[in-house]
């Protein structure tokens, strides 16, 4: 699968401090992990409250990743194996994290989750391959 063609996803984290900010940004699957760029938002006037800030989340950090559809919009919702992981993102919860999609992305995100989710599948083999060599 050649993944330079899986374009970057354009996403939402809405209701950060209780709905006074909000987080925009594009998440792009690599290799490597899921690359997150955002920049949070002053959700009332719109103001740009910080600079652009990068994450990489790699997947032997991820425990779960999965799209729902829903009528107006979508969520990637990710599950980190621990709440450290999300800890540089805005928005967390109890280590996991919902980004939402406008429906116009659809596509784009589903087809982004389904690359990560073989990302993932591979990692996890990889985790279980190295414990039978192990033991």
């Amino acid at each position: 699968m050649n993944y330079s063609s899986i374009p970057s996803v354009p996403v939402e984290i809405p209701n950060i401090n209780h709905g006074l900010q909000v987080a925009k940004g594009l998440l792009k699957v690599k290799e490597d992990g899921l690359h997150l760029e955002f920049e949070v938002k002053d959700s009332i006037v719109g103001l740009i409250t910080s600079g652009v800030k990068s994450v990489v989340v790699t997947y032997v950090d991820l425990e779960n990743i999965r799209f729902e559809k829903g009528w107006w919009n979508a969520k990637i919702i990710v599950e980190g194996k621990s709440m450290k992981v999300f800890e540089a993102l805005p928005g967390s919860e109890q280590g996991r994290l919902k980004l939402k999609v406008k429906r116009s992305d659809r596509d784009d995100a589903q087809n982004a989750v389904s690359s990560a989710r073989v990302h993932l599948s591979e990692q996890k083999l990889k985790e279980l391959d190295d414990e039978k060599t192990k033991g």
